[in-house]
């Protein structure tokens, strides 16, 4: 248990909704516990792309509030520098005279902020896109982009499926609104909802609730970033990471899709990096390599994939129940084999595991030799 002093209930309210007297020690008792886990979910998502906080030197934290998660940070802060940054005036007030072993600082609602280029080589947040418009988010992907050092990395949460399919429940599947967001969501890839429980409360008037759609991640914010990886419900088993790595192959903060070289003439798509996707729901990757056919071809088999996409969840759940059916009838199996059956079917798939491996392993230098 933390032992530093806990922020006034009206801070812990602000993080932990529905606050109440008779709830009180229960929402003080939750906001020490996702902090730690929300910490915990952070580093999860570092050593998905093979790495951890402790070999960074500059952490901030965006959307820091009043040191949810940043109190559990206090061992790195001899180790490394941590700075927090907030919105909320009342929050960084508290957090900067109560968690000394970071500095705090007030942003506005929009950027810039008064970071130098290049400062941090680490941006970790939790649930600051969930509440913002594409507008929003775009002007704050580009400062972030710009105060993230050569190589740095990124780990930004978002509402994603997960979240989305809770919302409908609330709503009621069947709903007229629920179907309107749905089809904005597949369309659009992003759903901003301006009127929700945020009107009227102590929030910024532009901080509402925002989803998005993988495919989306990958294609817009790649703009700005090459995506690592994409960790469905690996924040507080409900919200996505997405592991982000700064691009710079533009100067002015937008990198387009279709780049042209000095001369003006067309240049060829090139292939992004492979991101590394974990999907415990089987989650459908817009494509994202490189067509033979240049950017047309490229775009061809985006909007086909968008178009396709109902019959492929369809197929996706049938290919789910018939391994489902396998596994149920493996185990069933399982409990008819000798023990060393069992040890020779395990070595076995050990085995195959590292020849798999291996083959990755040597087309991707292929790959990169070609």
């Amino acid at each position: 248990m933390s032992s530093l002093p806990l922020p006034p209930d009206e801070l812990i309210d602000r993080v932990v909704s529905g606050f109440s007297n008779e709830q009180a020690e229960k929402c003080r008792a939750m906001f020490l516990q996702t902090g730690r886990r929300s910490l915990e979910d952070l580093e999860q998502a570092l050593t998905a792309v093979g790495d951890t906080l402790s070999k960074h030197e500059r952490i901030l934290e965006f959307g820091c509030g009043c040191g949810r998660i940043m109190r559990w940070m206090e061992d790195l802060g001899s180790t490394c520098t941590l700075v927090g940054t907030d919105i909320d005036a009342r929050a960084i007030e508290w957090a900067s005279g109560n968690l000394p072993f970071a500095r705090f600082d007030i942003n506005e609602g929009l950027p810039p902020t008064g970071y130098r280029d290049g400062e941090f080589d680490l941006v970790v947040n939790h649930s600051v896109f969930t509440h913002l418009d594409e507008r929003y988010q775009d002007l704050w992907l580009a400062e972030l982009q710009r105060i993230v050092s050569p190589d740095g990395l990124l780990v930004l949460s978002i509402h994603g499926e997960h979240a989305f399919r809770v919302t409908e429940q609330h709503l009621q599947a069947d709903s007229r609104q629920t179907r309107e967001w749905r089809t904005l969501l597949e369309r659009d890839g992003i759903l901003y909802v301006a009127d929700d429980a945020y009107v009227g409360s102590a929030f910024p008037d532009f901080y509402h609730s925002a989803f998005h759609a993988p495919w989306y991640v990958f294609e817009h914010w790649s703009r700005w970033f090459d995506v690592l990886a994409y960790l469905p419900r690996s924040s507080l088993d409900f919200q996505d990471q997405v592991v982000l790595r700064r691009r710079d192959d533009s100067g002015d903060g937008v990198v387009p899709i279709r780049a042209r070289p000095a001369d003006g003439a067309p240049a060829a798509l090139a292939p992004p990096a492979s991101p590394a996707i974990t999907s415990p729901d089987g989650a459908l990757q817009m494509p994202t390599d490189a067509s033979r056919f240049g950017s047309l071809g490229f775009f061809a088999r985006r909007a086909i994939f968008r178009a396709a996409r109902p019959v492929l969840h369809a197929q996706q759940d049938v290919d789910r129940a018939f391994a489902q059916a396998l596994s149920s009838l493996e185990a069933r199996l399982d409990e008819r084999m000798p023990p060393l059956v069992h040890v020779a079917l395990r070595q076995q798939a050990e085995r195959i595991g590292r020849l798999e491996s291996d083959l990755q392993e040597l087309r991707r230098t292929l790959r990169g030799d070609r």
